[in-house]
């Protein structure tokens, strides 16, 4: 059966379409016409992350002056300390394995019929964190590694001039009691170097 969809009219020598017309074939050609639809791509990135192992170690450079004296008659001199040098760290370990700080006299003498000694303060963590480690004893210093601080991770200490671990070095009489007669007044101050070294990670040395 036929039916009609458009009707025209022939006007001033045109063909007139009616308005309803006109209106249905605009819907016909957007229904008939080919879609273009907005089609998606993607693309992937391979990403490498690596946290380095590393290890930076400084101090505060704080001089450390020492001097025996007396000022009471009859009095053996005194034992005298510097708590001014901090010792500041920044560490990445891997995975279970920790660093260590030791410390030796690599040169110069401690003057006869004294010691030396050195101690270490965990650092407060003020401007730090992490794994800081534990602090050894008091150590008397010689030309031997001894182990100032052990069991240090990840962690960094801060870069303030008071940040970081803070080392007391103590000095007097070894033994007043049977080497006090040992003891030399120096015309020059004895001038030593402390050999302060941080190693690499070591799983066994917590």
């Amino acid at each position: 059966m036929y039916r009609e969809l458009f009707s025209f009219t022939f006007e001033n020598g045109f063909f007139i379409m009616s308005k309803s017309n006109f209106t249905i074939l605009l819907i016909l050609i957007s229904v008939l016409s080919p879609c273009h639809a907005v089609s998606q791509t993607t693309a992937g990135a391979q990403i490498t992350l690596q946290i380095q192992d590393y290890c930076l170690m400084d101090t505060n450079g704080a001089p450390v002056n020492l001097s025996l004296t007396s000022s009471v008659a009859g009095a053996p001199i005194s034992t005298v300390s510097n708590s001014d040098m901090f010792v500041r760290v920044s560490s990445v370990t891997p995975g279970g394995t920790y660093r260590k700080i030791t410390a030796r006299l690599t040169s110069g003498t401690v003057p006869s019929g004294t010691r030396l000694t050195l101690e270490a303060a965990l650092s407060t963590n003020t401007n730090g964190a992490g794994r800081c480690g534990v602090a050894s004893p008091l150590m008397i210093l010689s030309a031997i590694d001894q182990t100032l601080i052990h069991g240090i991770g990840s962690y960094y200490t801060g870069t303030g001039i008071t940040d970081g671990y803070k080392l007391t070095y103590t000095w007097g009489p070894y033994n007043p009691t049977t080497d006090y007669h040992l003891l030399n007044a120096t015309v020059v101050p004895a001038t030593l170097t402390i050999m302060l070294t941080i190693s690499a990670p070591d799983g066994n040395n917590i």
